[in-house]
């Protein structure tokens, strides 16, 4: 919904990339016309002001941008399906875990003992096999 008016919602990123703009050009264009040692320094500073105003005009464009809410939905794991590439993901992060741990060596606590993860149907894994 745009604000009354016809410049959108945002309308001090709108203002500002004017006023960027508007200073940025006045500055330039003093550089390069007043009889001045330091115009070099004027134009650069010009130039450097009309380049920030681009950021306020990116600011004012992307919020003014209307999606409808149908796309704004969390579409994250969508492509991939949930099941055995999950539990493949985790048998591997926890077989590194205890391999980690076990390359600590002395120096870890005695309850802590490993135990291999369970393979098919229940039975203890293979050694060096995931699946």
């Amino acid at each position: 919904m745009a604000a009354p008016g016809g410049l959108g919602r945002c309308v001090a990123a709108f203002w500002l990339a004017l006023a960027f703009d508007a200073l940025g050009l006045a500055v330039l264009l003093a550089g390069v016309f007043a009889d001045v040692f330091f115009s070099d320094l004027l134009i650069y500073a010009g130039g450097i002001g009309i380049f920030l105003s681009l950021i306020w005009w990116v600011f004012w464009y992307a919020g003014n941008l209307e999606v409808p809410p149908e796309e704004l939905r969390d579409d994250v794991g969508l492509a991939a399906p949930k099941g055995r590439g999950d539990t493949l993901l985790r048998r591997l992060v926890h077989g590194l875990s205890l391999r980690l741990t076990a390359a600590l060596g002395p120096g870890r606590p005695a309850d802590m003992e490993l135990q291999r993860p369970a393979g098919p149907r229940g039975r203890p894994a293979e050694p060096g096999r995931i699946c």
